[in-house]
């Protein structure tokens, strides 16, 4: 009779020791999958959060932007006047290019450029570097469309290819919009100084 109860108990015992490596490694696989699909979502975040936006074109000719960019609160993906560089790189990623035939430095995506007082590498502090004007390169936008449909300039060198337009005299902004001799405008440009005293005007 002993004999048959230690034969019994032989199983049950087998089982009792067996189960909770099992539930043991059953947990352990369910915790490395989960960890790797929360890894993978992780990933799949990052990468989406550091990829930096498309910057597309600008349509000059749409109320919204006349209305923005002319009251001063005109901002492209959240950088304005006095961003810093550091926040536009943070945004935007780094710039396609810069030059330096404005008064300062621009650095330019596809359709838009931002000037700064001086070059990146010129700055003690990137983060302290701020905006103080903005380009905007149009598609198709001519002189005749400008003066028009939309009121610009308040003048016209004709002799320089320019043109200056001020909706606001005592805002502090100015604004002139380049030409070519086709009478195309190839920038418009926004700056918190008076242009006279910018590369701008010579």
């Amino acid at each position: 009779m002993k004999l048959f109860i230690t034969l019994l108990s032989i199983p049950l015992f087998i089982t009792a020791c067996l189960s909770p490596d099992d539930e043991t490694a059953d947990n352990e696989a369910y915790q490395e999958e989960v960890t790797e699909e929360e890894t993978e979502e992780a990933t799949e975040e990052e990468t989406e959060e550091e990829a930096p936006p498309e910057v597309k074109p600008i349509d000059v000719t749409s109320d919204v932007f006349i209305s923005n960019f002319f009251s001063g609160s005109y901002e492209y993906r959240t950088i304005s006047v006095h961003s810093s560089y550091d926040y536009m790189v943070d945004r935007l990623g780094e710039p396609t290019g810069s030059g330096s035939i404005v008064d300062g430095t621009y650095y330019h995506y596809d359709h838009i450029g931002f000037n700064f007082p001086e070059a990146v590498g010129s700055a003690e502090d990137t983060s302290e570097l701020k905006v103080d004007g903005i380009i905007i390169f149009p598609e198709e936008f001519y002189k005749q469309d400008a003066v028009e449909h939309f009121g610009w300039p308040s003048s016209d060198e004709v002799s320089d290819f320019r043109m200056f337009y001020d909706s606001d005299d005592s805002n502090g902004q100015y604004v002139m919009l380049k030409y070519n001799q086709e009478d195309r405008i190839t920038e418009i440009i926004l700056q918190y100084k008076d242009l006279s005293d910018t590369e701008f005007y010579d």
